[in-house]
């Protein structure tokens, strides 16, 4: 059986990778014939990106990845089959385990100078995708790593990661081809759901972390929904910057954590620096993104209040 699904991979990321690049290409056409796509510029940065990020895993794919995954598929705690079920709960620990990392990667500093990457982003198309850091190789593998640990085959959590990630290229779709989808919702994260997730609304600030299943966010409280009345404006909170400049996008975090991180004098605050939340500094705790998006909406509602006191 780890034989035939060895196969199914092979076949799957040929299959995958042509519909990819076909997805991206037929929505660049259509936004461009229509005059709705903004910055040419951008998407071509986000492709370089993609192809800057895959270089490590061409080399260390196989050999570390592989490796460890076979390694703990070798001295697994449980002994699991291939029937139906298993590929189903496979996936929805893969889900998790993808909601875990993600928070992770908003809530560390370290890793949101990895996956803050994705964020500069200003408009949203399904080449945002692909765009992340060169360094992602030290934060997303631990997304599927450890699962053969539990019984997996890593052939079948390979596969998996590669049904979740076509998933995840339709989240990224234009809101200009597609709108809110409502009755999707309760259960998958949906293209506007993770146009919030996108967002720099202080409203929208780190909501919607899950991958496929929007569960997870029920869950631990951070689901947030589009609202009709806040349009998702993408990017990072200060402008600091260019997202059609490579370079910025790929190195302006680590330069900003490194200056940051001069500027304190412990050694202790030095490493609070990449462990703390972004926002955090060693003077007065700095400022939380539950803090921004909290004054929002305490804000909003204080205008609404107003609003109706003026109008009885």
């Amino acid at each position: 059986m780890n034989e035939t699904i060895q196969i199914w991979l092979d076949k799957f990321q040929s299959i995958s990778g042509i519909v990819i690049i076909t997805l991206v290409v037929i929505e660049w056409v259509i936004l461009f014939i229509t005059r709705k796509i903004e910055s040419h510029k951008e998407g071509v940065v986000n492709i370089v990106s993609y192809i800057l990020e895959s270089i490590p895993y061409i080399f260390l794919g196989k050999i570390v990845i592989l490796g460890i995954m076979m390694w703990g598929y070798e001295y697994r705690l449980f002994t699991l089959g291939y029937e139906w079920y298993i590929w189903v709960l496979a996936y929805f620990l893969y889900d998790f385990m993808f909601y875990v990392l993600h928070f992770i990667g908003h809530k560390i500093r370290f890793f949101w100078c990895i996956h803050g990457v994705h964020h500069t982003a200003e408009e949203m198309k399904l080449t945002v995708a692909v765009r992340g850091s060169f360094l992602i190789f030290l934060h997303m593998p631990h997304t599927i790593l450890w699962l053969p640990l539990l019984g997996f085959d890593p052939f079948m959590i390979f596969i998996i990661e590669l049904i979740a990630n076509l998933y995840g290229l339709y989240e990224h779709v234009s809101e200009k081809l597609i709108g809110r989808q409502p009755w999707l919702e309760w259960i998958l994260i949906t293209p506007s759901l993770h146009r919030v997730h996108h967002a720099k609304n202080h409203k929208y600030l780190d909501t919607n972390y899950g991958e496929t299943f929007s569960i997870w966010d029920k869950i631990f409280g951070t689901l947030q929904v589009e609202l009709d009345d806040e349009k998702p404006v993408y990017g990072l909170m200060g402008d600091s910057i260019n997202s059609e400049s490579l370079w910025q996008i790929q190195l302006l975090l680590w330069k900003e954590l490194w200056a940051d991180m001069k500027t304190a004098k412990k050694v202790s605050d030095k490493l609070k620096y990449l462990i703390m939340y972004p926002g955090w500094n060693h003077i007065d705790g700095g400022k939380k993104a539950s803090d921004y998006r909290s004054e929002a909406w305490i804000r909003d509602e204080l205008i609404k209040r107003t609003q109706k006191e003026v109008q009885t």
